[in-house]
């Protein structure tokens, strides 16, 4: 597993080798990298982080801070080892904590400009957590979700437009962005 794209590219991540924590593979990253435009400026979020693969190839591509959140202490160790390994550690922000008591603290001023989404296959938390959310995404932000390929998203939640679904193997990966009501 390495950066695919941007400033680190080609640069070998520690994974956290867990059968509890699935890695995304290159070749999937770099596609979903490709949906959104190459760059990913701005603030991030990927939550279910596992190594941070996500979250530190968006620092690679751009992105000014990234808050990778994970309950898992192995997880924790490997994002911390690999912020580390490329020089990042001031830009990162490490968040050991579930993903429910971390949506429950999220005041009003977290905001984010892309936000990962990845739990394990079995967690059945996909309109929840995009749900609980929407209303951290900065308006032209866009939220990334992964699942297993069986599980379509609904096409809208609230002001949230489902843009982009692709299929890879086992996996599907979907992009939503808000809606702007000011347009219709």
């Amino acid at each position: 597993m390495r950066i695919v794209g941007g400033m680190y590219r080609g640069r070998k991540l520690i994974q956290v080798g867990k059968k509890s924590t699935r890695e995304t593979a290159d070749m999937v990253k770099e596609s979903v990298f490709n949906m959104l435009g190459g760059t990913t400026e701005g603030i991030i979020l990927d939550l279910f982080a596992g190594s941070g693969a996500y979250g530190l190839e968006a620092i690679s591509r751009g992105a000014k801070h990234l808050f990778a959140v994970d309950h898992d202490k192995d997880a924790i160790r490997t994002i911390l080892a690999n912020a580390e390994m490329l020089g990042e550690k001031a830009h990162i922000t490490v968040i050991h904590q579930d993903y429910l008591r971390f949506l429950h603290a999220l005041d009003a001023h977290d905001l984010y400009d892309y936000i990962f989404i990845d739990p394990p296959y079995e967690m059945m938390v996909h309109e929840t957590v995009i749900a609980s959310l929407k209303d951290h995404l900065n308006p032209d932000g866009i939220m990334i979700f992964e699942t297993k390929k069986q599980v379509e998203l609904p096409t809208e939640i609230g002001d949230l437009h489902q843009i982009k679904t692709r299929t890879y193997g086992i996996k599907r990966i979907t992009l939503y962005q808000k809606t702007d009501i000011s347009k219709h």
